[in-house]
């Protein structure tokens, strides 16, 4: 059978504005993700309609990995600073951050494969009926100044878009540091490998890592710098564990994401109830500042006492007087006091009806896992831990208790704030000679304390020294240059973190009796303990502490139990060559009856005359006996005679010369896709589907050890040439290649050219129009990717392969065009813009 070269269609070609530094196709949708070069993440759709663009961090940080989660939905980005960004297909929302301390290198993300015939299945395990029990969270507004009114069909606990989450997926996030992290569903850290100790050099970069797809093993290529070389090795761990507790590892993965978005959803919280109190607290003190300044340059005493002397004997001091008369008003008061009051309410709604319900859902969480926590052989091995859950349980407890506190502390200061207004409005009124109202000038002796309790809690425990320093920072110019917290009232103690300077007095609680009474009721192991001197923010931090601790404790367990059972040097290279740094091409992918691991990679300076590839079972136990290496080597394609000006290019055929590989990717389970270039001067480029199959035992070393293919000669050559059989390729005319991406399910693929501002995209089984396509449920942007598809199907710039010349004139119209807009794209674009005139004059009867 002839190698088959009219698969490959070309869909379009498109200029891009900044030069591309990665591509990753969606597995699932026909969406294409680029980053470029200014440190920005670009996604389009199959016909180049741009959905959204992520912008860059800083100048300094640029995108080094990118990875799709397996069902298409979410992103993962990873950046020079270290952090990693999993961003939602619709409209670029960050759902998690990860943050490591050093450069992201690779990032790999890997869904688990069940067994022919299998089906996934939770059992003996219940479905999560969180939603039963608990009250649903009421959605934030952005603004805290409307809190009753919310979107209640926002779904605010699926945060990190979880929901319907399976089968085990886990990304592997490599880096130049010395560990490799495993992240279940992109958020649950499952795994921290230390790979310092196997490799014995300080200088480490992951270069690529990837798990089989039923788990059992992890297959990680390192680059080791040693002096002016660089080592690279592959190293085996074996995961087994994965695959032995998913359906374990798959209820504490929803587990951490349900937690981490209620502690997100607390931080927001807490932020509106700052920024509501904030806001008043600045009127309220701009208000007293001058006062207050004109009382301590005159030395006539302090603000506190003057209101004290006012409310004692019903007379003001002259500058009280003046005060209440020309600066503050009774309109302006009126302003301020509704202000503090709409203040008060809002604080309270947030309270209520926000942080009381995610505190208590917090615990209700923490709970379930110290139940998981006592079956020992389920969860246990995997590191969660009872006395850490338990730690984590009592700070939430405690947090719960708190807010109830603060809950009382507010309906207090409500009642006192409204006495002391009431009080300080009608006394204005008096001063302005005008009659207030009878209702307001009646103040019972509840009233009276109210007042006295107001200027008590906020005025009268002020020293001159005390007020002399909130007089300072209320000059502080800038946010940064402020004391953070509050001085002038009770609510605002609870926002800081410190110890509480004037804590609630529950020494009339009947509990807190009864506790203090039952001496042995002090270390209770059920009871939350209560800490009356800690402020809300202090008890927040402990609580997240603990939390942080306890869900990345099996991280730490599970990663110490995956050990490295193989190791094999695969070959060294010189760092630099001419001024150029070496930069390997790895594949790697699980595929096969029964599965193997395979690693595809260059071991010379691109472009490179073999393709080598590794095969090793899945099970990790029979690594070491059956690693298997071949090479591959591509002589010579047929391709169309440039010199043909016959009407039937096809009819005309010559073979090419030697091909060097640019560029590999693993297309599906059956093909691993090559992209070649001609050795001669035109470098034209070449798009190959290379078959599996044609990988057969004969071709095959066992290797153990050390590889060391750039030094060896029995390693097996595969010659593929035009008549090898079950082959597809095309010749990409006009273009200098630099590197590809594809997608098997998509049957898509794009190439770069050389200078990294323009791309063509190919649909790669044109012929094979009729596929099912995926049920998707992602709204408009997935459902948007099959009407693209249908339309690229349905698109008449059908090609041949081998006589792709790329000649119709509004192909040359196009492309001219484009670099006229792009400006200074570079040399090679304008050569690739003759060359399209040329081959249309030649062959203008096409």
């Amino acid at each position: 059978m002839m190698p088959e070269q009219g698969a490959f269609r070309q869909v379009d070609e498109k200029h891009v504005a900044v030069e591309v530094e990665l591509m990753v196709w969606s597995p699932k949708f026909d969406l294409v993700a680029l980053s470029n070069v200014q440190g920005e993440v670009v996604l389009h759709r199959l016909l180049w309609q741009k959905v959204w663009s992520l912008p860059a961090q800083s100048e300094e940080i640029k995108v080094k990995a990118m990875s799709w989660r397996p069902d298409g939905k979410v992103l993962a980005v990873g950046y020079t600073s270290g952090q990693v960004n999993l961003c939602y297909i619709e409209n670029a929302e960050v759902l998690h951050t990860i943050e490591l301390e050093k450069e992201i290198t690779c990032l790999s993300w890997v869904c688990q494969v069940l067994p022919v015939g299998g089906t996934w299945s939770c059992e003996p395990y219940s479905d999560d009926s969180t939603e039963l029990y608990l009250p649903k969270l009421q959605p934030l507004t952005k603004s805290y100044g409307n809190l009753s009114k919310g979107n209640i069909e926002e779904n605010v606990e699926d945060k990190k878009k979880l929901k319907g989450q399976k089968e085990l997926n886990i990304l592997i996030i490599g880096s130049k540091s010395h560990e490799l992290q495993l992240y279940i569903y992109g958020v649950f850290p499952i795994a921290k490998i230390s790979v310092g100790d196997i490799s014995g050099s300080e200088k480490i970069e992951m270069v690529s890592a990837m798990l089989s797809e039923d788990l059992n093993s992890l297959a990680v290529v390192l680059q080791q710098e040693h002096e002016e070389d660089l080592e690279y090795t592959l190293h085996t761990f074996d995961t087994s564990l994965l695959a032995s507790h998913d359906k374990e590892l798959h209820l504490l993965a929803l587990k951490y994401g349900q937690i981490a978005t209620l502690i997100q959803y607390l931080q927001m919280t807490i932020q509106q109830m700052q920024e509501a109190w904030e806001d008043i607290l600045l009127e309220m003190d701009s208000k007293l500042y001058n006062f207050a300044e004109e009382k301590q340059a005159a030395g006539a005493g302090t603000v506190s006492n003057d209101f004290l002397e006012l409310l004692l004997f019903g007379t003001p001091s002259s500058e009280l007087k003046t005060f209440l008369s020309h600066e503050l008003t009774d309109k302006g008061l009126k302003k301020l006091g509704h202000s503090i009051e709409t203040s008060y309410s809002n604080i309270q709604k947030l309270v209520v009806k926000h942080l009381q319900t995610v505190s208590q859902a917090i615990v209700y969480h923490l709970s379930e896992l110290k139940g998981m926590s006592k079956c020992y052989e389920k969860f246990g091995v995997l590191g969660v831990d009872d006395k850490s859950i338990h730690k984590a349980e009592m700070a939430a407890g405690s947090f719960v208790l708190k807010t109830s506190e603060l809950q009382q502390v507010i309906d207090g200061s409500i009642k006192n704030f409204k006495a002391f207004f009431r009080w300080l409005y009608v006394v204005i009124l008096r001063l302005s000679d005008e009659k207030p109202p009878p209702e307001l000038s009646k103040m019972t002796q509840h009233d009276v304390n109210f007042v006295a309790d107001f200027l008590t809690d906020n005025f009268a425990q002020f020293t001159p020294r005390e007020e002399e320093e909130s007089i300072e920072d209320l000059r502080a110019v800038s946010p940064t240059d402020k004391k953070s917290g509050f001085k002038l009232e009770k609510v605002g103690q609870y926002l800081k973190k410190e110890n509480l300077s004037y804590p609630a007095d529950i020494s009339n609680n009947p509990w807190i009796q009864f506790c203090r009474a039952n001496y042995s009721l002090k270390d209770s192991k059920i009871l939350y303990p209560v800490e009356t001197n800690k402020s809300l923010i202090q008890l927040q931090e402990t609580l997240e502490h603990d939390i942080y601790h306890t869900l990345h404790k099996p991280a730490v367990t599970v990663g110490q139990s995956l050990q490295c059972v193989s190791t094999l040097l695969l070959f060294s290279v010189q760092a630099k060559e001419n001024g150029k740094s070496f930069v390997p091409r790895v594949a790697q992918f699980t595929a096969g009856q029964p599965s193997m691991l395979y690693t595809a990679f260059t071991a010379e300076y691109l472009p490179c005359d073999k393709l080598y590839i590794l095969t090793q079972p899945t099970n990790s136990y029979s690594v070491s006996e059956n690693m298997r290496l071949t090479s591959v080597k591509f002589s010579s394609l047929s391709r169309p005679d440039p010199n043909s000006s016959s009407a039937s290019a096809d009819s005309v055929q010559s073979s090419s010369g030697n091909l060097s590989v640019l560029d590999v990717a693993c297309y599906d389970d059956k093909q691993l896709s090559v992209l070649l270039t001609e050795e001669t001067m035109d470098y034209v480029p070449v798009l190959m589907q290379f078959p599996l199959e044609l990988l057969t035992d004969e071709y095959f070393i066992s290797v153990s050890g050390i590889a060391g293919v750039n030094t060896r000669s029995d390693i097996p050559v595969i010659e593929v040439t035009g008549q090898t059989d079950s082959l597809q390729y095309r010749w990409l005319q006009n273009m200098k290649a630099h590197s590809f991406a594809v997608s098997g399910t998509r049957h898509a693929a794009t190439v770069l050219f050389s200078s990294r501002r323009r791309v063509r995209i190919f649909l790669m089984d044109a012929d094979d129009d009729e596929d099912d396509e995926d049920e998707v449920d992602g709204g408009d942007i997935t459902s948007q990717s099959e009407i693209d598809q249908s339309a690229a199907s349905n698109n008449d710039i059908s090609q041949s392969a081998c006589s792709s010349q790329d000649t119709s004139q509004s192909g040359v119209s196009m492309l001219i065009e484009d670099s006229v807009m792009s400006g200074d794209d570079g040399q090679e674009d304008k050569e690739n813009s003759n060359g399209l005139v040329d081959s249309s004059e030649q062959s203008g009867s096409l």
